[in-house]
């Protein structure tokens, strides 16, 4: 295995209690079409010459993409662009810098949990909390986050894992800056159209960001495929999560982002390669038990999230109406 740690606090969360496991299924399942989502959505801005927004959208799937990666390697994600960047980062510096021994990332890191995301889900839950472990306390080794990210694919057999790892490095490195500028810049933001320099620029900043979100998009299939069919921790019988993909990938959430493509026969087929290459079975198992596992019944993280989403939009629209 090359040195796969599957000892991890963030990964032990996931095995206990029992219904924890389809729910780490799930997230992933999440991240996953989150980034195929935002994927096309910059397709379809960049249809309507939105050409910003387009470009903003690609990235956002680029960003889901790593966090993706992150989570089915080490049962967490960095929620900070910065960090995600340096953790896929080639620059061995960079790498270093995205360790939880070095720097402002020492303390905040004594529950054992590598990233930030984990640590505010699990705190909503009320559960138990992880143990600390010898490795992650301050002043223990430098943790190299995308060689963990790297044994992982290997280990559930994703083809040409390093090669296709170091350019998904190297495309988020570039794209990042880019999607600063474009954001916050008002300098350019001001000239996107009818401007004899800028015009071009967003024009070929879109179409470069589309692409990078798509070329990327295989690579996030197979590493959830191969997490899907190759990962331990799942159970050995899976039919009710093939029965389960199936019907949340072409009937909930994929004609849910088919809706949002504005009627683009060309966009909804491309969709539609998309999904297929994910290769789900409608076979005949019942998926009940995996349904209510990640219901707002008993998926107390998820209920969380979703209560203190609402309520930020009722406090938005008290301040608004008042």
């Amino acid at each position: 295995m090359n040195g796969l740690n599957r000892n991890l606090p963030s990964l032990e969360y996931w095995r206990e209690p029992p219904e924890r496991i389809p729910q780490r299924f799930y997230v992933a399942f999440c991240l996953l079409m989150s980034s195929v989502q935002d994927a096309f959505l910059g397709l379809k801005e960049k249809e309507s010459d939105n050409l910003n927004w387009s470009a903003t959208c690609s990235y956002y799937s680029l960003m889901h993409g790593g966090r993706l990666l992150c989570f089915l390697a080490l049962g967490d994600y960095p929620t900070r662009h910065q960090r995600l960047q340096d953790i896929f980062s080639t620059s061995q510096q960079q790498r270093r810098n995205a360790s939880p021994h070095q720097g402002r990332n020492t303390s905040s890191h004594h529950d054992g949990y590598p990233f930030d995301w984990l640590r505010k889900f699990a705190s909503q839950t009320g559960g138990r909390q992880p143990r600390a472990t010898s490795s992650q306390g301050g002043g223990g080794p430098i943790i190299d986050f995308r060689q963990m990210i790297a044994d992982y694919l290997n280990h559930v057999q994703v083809a040409d894992y390093k090669e296709r790892l170091t350019k998904y490095g190297n495309v988020l490195a570039a794209a990042a800056p880019l999607r600063n500028d474009s954001n916050y810049e008002t300098l350019l933001i001001a000239h996107e159209y009818r401007h004899v320099a800028m015009s071009d620029a967003f024009s070929d900043l879109s179409l470069h960001m589309g692409a990078a979100a798509e070329s990327t998009l295989p690579l996030l299939i197979d590493a959830f495929n191969g997490f899907r069919f190759h990962d331990p921790d799942l159970p050995e019988s899976r039919d009710q999560y093939e029965a389960f993909l199936h019907v949340y990938v072409h009937d909930r959430i994929g004609a849910a982002i088919r809706r949002k493509l504005g009627g683009s026969s060309a966009l909804e087929r491309k969709l539609l390669e998309v999904l297929t290459r994910i290769g789900t079975r409608d076979i005949d198992a019942q998926y009940h038990d995996l349904d209510y596992s990640v219901s707002m019944t008993i998926f107390g993280g998820k209920v969380q999230l979703m209560r203190g989403f609402d309520e930020k939009i009722k406090a938005l629209a008290r301040v608004t109406t008042s």
